[in-house]
């Protein structure tokens, strides 16, 4: 990698034996608004990478872990939120959830780590 804090990252990884358990990858579209120091990020197409942990492959296989039509809304504030954040989302919305895009490609990919996948779903 051209950038010298991605070629630390890896330095330290293959130096400590560290290896990911999942490769998360997404399309983010942020917002910040200074009043109230608030940030939303709309992330669409998250996906779980499969096939390698090469965090460098620009064509590395993954894997959809959302419908086509689901996003992923995500808002942080430090102090009150402001109320043009608030009408973001409609008080009639269908769902409200906390998600994590870790867990989410994680237990898309859990095949991958080890056979108690097999068990937990009666394939035997």
């Amino acid at each position: 990698s051209p950038h010298s804090l991605a070629r630390e990252f890896y330095i330290e990884c293959v130096t400590n034996m560290m290896r990911p358990r999942v490769i998360v990858d997404y399309e983010r579209e942020p917002w910040i608004l200074d009043a109230g120091t608030v940030r939303v990020t709309f992330d669409t197409d998250v996906r779980a990478a499969v096939g390698s942990f090469d965090i460098f492959d620009a064509k590395l296989p993954s894997l959809p872990v959302l419908p086509p039509d689901k996003l992923i809304l995500e808002v942080k504030y430090t102090e009150l939120m402001p109320q043009i954040v608030r009408q973001l989302v409609p008080t009639g919305a269908l769902e409200y959830t906390a998600v994590s895009k870790y867990v989410l490609c994680y237990e898309k990919t859990a095949y991958k780590h080890g056979f108690n996948y097999w068990f937990d779903h009666e394939h035997f």
